[in-house]
């Protein structure tokens, strides 16, 4: 059993570096967890497409929110919780998580000023995101 102080420092782990909540309504989403839990709101423009909406608490941005309705190509997504987990290399871990029979849902790209992921189903059915930042 993890002592207290172990369980204290799980909300730091450095692994898992993103959330993200996909829901119909990006408005509903962040109307609930704005709410339910006193997160704040800040919204980064991603350029002429649409603004992405990030949670913060005490200012920091903790997680990301989509609405699938608002995006046309996410349409048949159903609403969910994803995971980002930090890695050296996103091409060289793909790589390494297909060898190992994972599937590539969403192939890896690049996001200018913020990094390159690429989604992957482990081969129980699974889903993450790897992640490895800019400045990373």
């Amino acid at each position: 059993m993890a002592e207290s102080s172990d369980v204290n420092n799980l909300a730091h782990a450095t692994t898992f570096v993103w959330h993200e909540v996909y829901g119909a309504s990006s408005s509903a989403s962040t109307d609930f967890y704005t709410q339910a839990l006193d997160w704040g709101v800040t919204e980064m423009p991603m350029g002429d497409s649409y603004t992405y909406k990030m949670f913060t608490v005490g200012g920091t941005p903790v997680a990301g929110c989509l609405g699938t309705t608002e995006h046309p190509e996410l349409n048949d997504v159903p609403a969910h919780w994803a995971t980002y987990i930090g890695v050296d290399d996103v091409d060289a871990r793909t790589e390494k998580c297909v060898a190992l029979g994972a599937s590539v849902l969403v192939p890896a790209m690049d996001i200018p000023t913020v990094g390159r992921m690429c989604l992957i189903q482990d081969p129980q059915g699974a889903t993450f995101w790897l992640f490895k930042g800019d400045s990373a």
